[in-house]
C-alpha cells in the first residue's frame, strides 16, 4: 500500500524567527507554493497556509501586526502531522472526515519525528489519480482474460469521475465564501496595498477552482462523458472574449499580450465555443507563466472551403521553451514544462477537447526563444452567427431600481451571509431560510419579489422546493426563482429551468452575473404579471 512519504513535497522550511514580511515576499515570488513549513532543528513547529496568511495580512492593520513579527504569530501551530510510513488511504479518510477546510490547510510529513516534507489537497489528488490509473490498468488486464476490458475500464473511470465531481462540489462551497467576501472587499475604499492583497486572494482561489474543474473535465474525458455542445459560434467574438479576459492579467504580469484574428469577421462555425475558449484560456494562462515581462501572441486564422471552416490556432511565448525530452509528452496529465505549470492538467484537457472536436494539437520550440502551442480543427460552417446561449450573459445591464424584497434559501451560513451582502449592494431587502421546507412556509406567510434558491439542502432540496412553490398557484406560485449552485453543468441547468426556475448562477457567485440574473427574472415575471392582469384581478403590493 502506498505511503504518504511517496507523495510529499519538500519546500524549503523557514525558522520560527523568520519575519512575516519575508514569508509574504516568498509567497509573492512563488505563486504555486501553497504551504510553507516552520521548522527548528528538524522538528516541525507549524505551517503557514497561503490563503489564510494572505487574509491575515490583508486584514485591518495586517502589515503592522505581522510584517516585523516572527512567523510564529501567524502560523498554524497545530497542523495535521503524519509519519511518512502512514498509508495514504487511511490518512485521506481522516482528512475527508475533517471536511473541505482540512483539505485546504495542508499537512506536515515527518520521518522518525523529523521534518520530511509537506502535502496538500493537490498532492493527494495527484496520488489518487495516479493510483486510479494503475488500478484501471489492472482492471483492464483482468478484463482482457474475461473478454470484457472496455466495460471494466469504463466502470472504473466513471467511478473516478463521480468522485471528483462530488469533491469539486464540496470544495466550491467554502470557496464561494472566500471569493464573494473578497469581491465585496475589492469594492471598498481600500489602500492600493490592501487592494493588491485582495486581488491575490481572488487569483489564488480562482486558480484552485480551475484546477478542480480541469480534474473533473479530465475524469469525464477518460470516462467518455466529456460533453461538447456545437452551436453556431462567431469566431471573431471568441477571440474578442479571450482578449478581454486576459489583457488585465497580462498587464499585471508585465506581459505584452497580442490577440489576433485573421479571416472573415462575420464567419461563424458550428462548434462548442465555450470549450474552444477553454483551450485558448489554458494555453494563454500557461504561456503567461513563462513569459514574465515578455510577449505572448495568440492568434486564430479561419477560412472557408466548401461548407467547412478550417481553423489554425497558435499561442506563442518568448519564455525558456519546452524541455526537448518533454515536447512529445507535455499533453499527458501531470506533466509539466520547464517551469511551474499548476497541477499539470490544463494541457491534457486541451488535448482531450481538441481531439473530441476531430482536430490535433501539438507543441514546438521556437527558433531562438520560447515555444508555440498549436491546434488545427475543421468544423461545419454556420449560415448565421448565433447569439450567446446563456440566459444571463446576453441580458442588458439594468440596475435593480425596483428594490425587490428577496428570500435567500441556503443551508450554509456563509453562503447566506454572502448572498445577503450582495442583495444589500444591489439595494434589495432580504429574509433568510435554511432549507426548502422553510422556503415553502415563508412564501405562504410573506410576500417576496424574488427567491435565491440553493440546490442541495437537507429535508427538502431546491428543486423540490421550486416544484412545491409552483404548485401553490396564483401570484405566489409565480414568484421568480434563481438557482445558486455549484452544480451548474449544462444538463443540470436545463433541469433547473425545466422545473420552473428563471435563471441559474454558478457558485462561486460573481456579483455582476447574479445582478443580471435577478434582473432577467424580475423582467420576465413582470411581463407574466401584466399578461395575468389583462383581465381584472387583485394584485399584491410589491415591497
Amino acid at each position: 500500500m502506498p505511503t504518504i512519504e511517496t507523495l510529499s513535497e519538500q519546500p524549503e522550511p523557514v525558522g520560527p524567527s523568520t519575519l512575516g514580511c519575508e514569508v509574504f515576499a516568498r509567497f509573492e515570488r512563488e505563486p504555486d507554493t501553497l504551504v510553507i513549513p516552520v521548522v527548528e532543528n528538524d522538528r516541525p513547529l507549524g505551517l503557514v497556509e497561503r490563503t489564510t496568511f494572505i487574509q491575515k495580512i490583508a486584514g485591518r492593520f495586517g502589515h503592522a501586526l505581522y510584517d516585523l513579527r516572527p512567523i510564529t504569530f501567524a502560523m498554524d501551530p497545530e497542523p495535521a502531522v503524519v509519519e511518512g510510513d502512514a498509508e495514504i488511504d487511511a490518512f485521506s479518510e481522516i482528512l475527508l472526515r475533517g471536511g473541505p477546510a482540512a483539505l485546504l490547510r495542508g499537512f506536515i510529513v515527518t520521518k522518525n519525528g523529523r521534518y520530511h516534507g509537506v502535502g496538500t489537497a493537490a498532492t493527494l489528488l495527484r496520488s489518487a489519480t495516479d493510483r486510479q490509473r494503475r488500478h484501471e490498468a489492472e482492471l483492464a488486464n483482468q478484463a482482457a482474460a474475461l473478454n470484457d476490458t472496455r466495460a471494466q475500464a469504463l466502470i472504473a473511470a466513471r467511478a473516478k469521475s463521480q468522485f471528483l465531481a462530488i469533491m469539486s462540489h464540496e470544495l466550491r462551497t467554502p470557496m464561494n465564501g472566500v471569493l464573494a467576501v473578497a469581491e465585496l472587499l475589492r469594492r471598498q475604499p481600500l489602500s492600493t496595498t490592501a487592494q493588491a492583497h485582495v486581488q491575490t486572494i481572488v487569483e489564488s482561489s480562482e486558480n484552485l477552482l480551475r484546477i478542480l474543474q480541469d480534474a473533473v473535465d479530465l475524469a469525464k474525458a477518460e470516462a467518455g462523458e466529456l460533453e461538447l455542445t456545437p452551436v453556431a459560434t462567431p469566431l471573431r467574438a471568441v477571440m474578442d472574449d479571450v482578449q478581454s479576459l486576459w489583457e488585465p492579467r497580462a498587464s499585471q504580469d508585465g506581459v505584452t499580450l497580442l490577440v489576433g484574428y485573421e479571416g472573415d469577421t462575420e464567419l461563424a462555425a458550428v462548434i462548442d465555443g465555450v470549450r474552444l475558449k477553454q483551450v485558448f484560456n489554458n494555453l494563454i494562462g500557461n504561456a503567461l507563466k513563462f513569459a514574465r515581462n515578455g510577449v505572448v501572441e495568440a492568434g486564430l486564422k479561419a477560412w472557408v472551403e466548401g461548407d467547412q471552416v478550417w481553423m489554425e490556432a497558435r499561442v506563442r511565448d518568448d519564455g525558456p521553451g519546452v524541455d526537448a525530452d518533454r515536447v512529445d509528452s507535455i499533453f499527458e496529465p501531470f506533466v509539466h514544462g520547464s517551469g511551474p505549470d499548476g497541477a499539470g492538467l490544463g494541457l491534457s484537457i486541451c488535448r482531450q477537447v481538441i481531439e473530441r472536436m476531430g482536430g490535433r494539437i501539438w507543441a514546438e520550440n521556437n527558433k531562438g526563444r520560447g515555444a508555440t502551442f498549436a491546434f488545427d480543427i475543421i468544423a461545419r460552417r454556420a449560415a448565421v452567427a448565433a447569439e450567446p446561449a446563456s440566459n444571463v450573459s446576453s441580458l442588458p445591464e439594468l440596475e435593480l431600481q425596483s428594490a425587490p424584497h428577496v428570500l435567500i434559501v441556503d443551508d450554509n451560513a456563509t453562503n447566506r451571509v454572502v448572498a445577503q451582502a450582495l442583495c444589500e449592494m444591489f439595494g434589495c431587502s432580504s429574509e433568510l431560510a435554511e432549507d426548502g421546507l422553510e422556503a415553502v412556509q415563508a412564501v405562504q406567510e410573506g410576500r417576496y419579489d424574488l427567491i435565491l434558491m440553493d440546490i442541495k439542502m437537507p429535508r427538502m432540496d431546491g428543486v423540490q422546493a421550486t416544484q412545491a412553490i409552483r404548485a401553490l398557484g396564483g401570484e405566489v406560485g409565480r414568484t421568480p426563482i434563481v438557482a445558486l449552485t455549484a452544480n451548474a453543468d449544462p444538463e443540470d441547468a436545463k433541469h433547473y429551468l425545466s422545473v420552473g426556475m428563471a435563471a441559474v448562477v454558478e457558485k462561486p457567485i460573481k456579483p455582476e452575473r447574479l445582478r443580471m440574473a435577478m434582473n432577467a427574472a424580475l423582467v420576465e415575471n413582470k411581463g407574466e404579471d401584466e399578461t395575468q392582469t389583462s383581465a381584472p384581478a387583485p394584485r399584491r403590493a410589491r415591497r
